[in-house]
């Protein structure tokens, strides 16, 4: 299983690039909506058709009451018409929630085991970063998943000010990943192409990062993600969707080189359980 958060610095991109990601993947994906600034994908993609009683809020009452293990799966809902091969956890309803979220992030690293026993890689939308103190807040943002990711990928968009908001966010992750969690080689860079200036390569060299994946501004789709599909639907043919598929070769390769070098065989006991349907 391959475990890969996408954050920014400023860019409201993440939403649009972790849908791509979870829709075009080779494999099954289950889409986690950790942003603490609450769920785009229940008014966007799904176009409101989802109620308040399934969602990440919901499981921070699960993890309280201890029953997380057997209500994970219960709130998962599917993004491509029941058939089950692209999941979402869906976000939170209100910004003010995540307060309730403190303690609570780090017990989904260990659920991930029943996502893997089904076949399913995960993408995590985890927003802007929210940095307190030089570092990662731990209590008000997801960073014990980020420090557990495969790979963190920096959603940037393509341009001379997109450079600039990174670089201090860069520097935060770095030294979070280093001090915290598994690597600051859990880290690269996913570009928004705007005016494809500066370079991918220029980029790489400024914040000491490699590019990982660059999409191309393919506005239809980008719209269709964000608001949802209208009679035409998605197609999986489009730019954007081409490219979110391509990526995945450079993710699961990050993901297993990182494995191997940090010998780590999976997620580790976790809680059991399925996600029969």
């Amino acid at each position: 299983m391959t475990v890969v958060a996408l954050v920014s610095a400023r860019s409201g991109a993440v939403t649009v690039s972790s849908l791509a990601l979870a829709l075009a993947a080779p494999k099954k994906t289950v889409l986690a909506e950790l942003d603490p600034a609450g769920s785009s994908v229940r008014a966007g993609f799904l176009q409101g058709h989802l109620d308040a009683s399934v969602g990440l809020h919901r499981l921070a009452t699960a993890v309280r009451a201890g029953s997380l293990g057997s209500q994970f799966a219960t709130h998962l809902v599917s993004l491509d018409s029941s058939v089950g091969n692209r999941m979402l956890l869906p976000g939170l309803t209100d910004p003010a929630q995540a307060s309730a979220m403190a303690g609570v992030w780090e017990h989904l690293v260990p659920a991930w085991p029943v996502l893997e026993q089904n076949g399913f890689d995960v993408v995590v939308d985890a927003g802007r970063v929210l940095i307190e103190s030089g570092g990662l807040s731990s209590a008000r943002y997801p960073a014990a998943v980020l420090r557990r990711a495969d790979a963190v990928l920096l959603v940037v968009r393509q341009s001379v000010a997109g450079l600039v908001t990174a670089a201090p966010v860069v520097e935060a992750l770095k030294r979070d990943l280093a001090e915290r969690g598994t690597g600051v080689e859990a880290l690269g860079l996913l570009l928004v192409q705007e005016r494809k200036q500066p370079t991918a390569s220029e980029f790489a060299h400024h914040l000491q990062v490699p590019v990982l994946a660059q999409f191309d501004w393919d506005a239809d789709t980008a719209r269709a993600l964000a608001h949802g599909p209208d009679r035409r639907g998605l197609t999986m043919k489009s730019v954007l969707l081409r490219q979110a598929r391509s990526a995945w070769e450079s993710i699961t390769a990050l993901a297993a080189r990182r494995r191997a070098q940090l010998h780590v065989g999976g997620y580790g006991p976790g809680y059991q359980g399925g996600l029969g349907g």
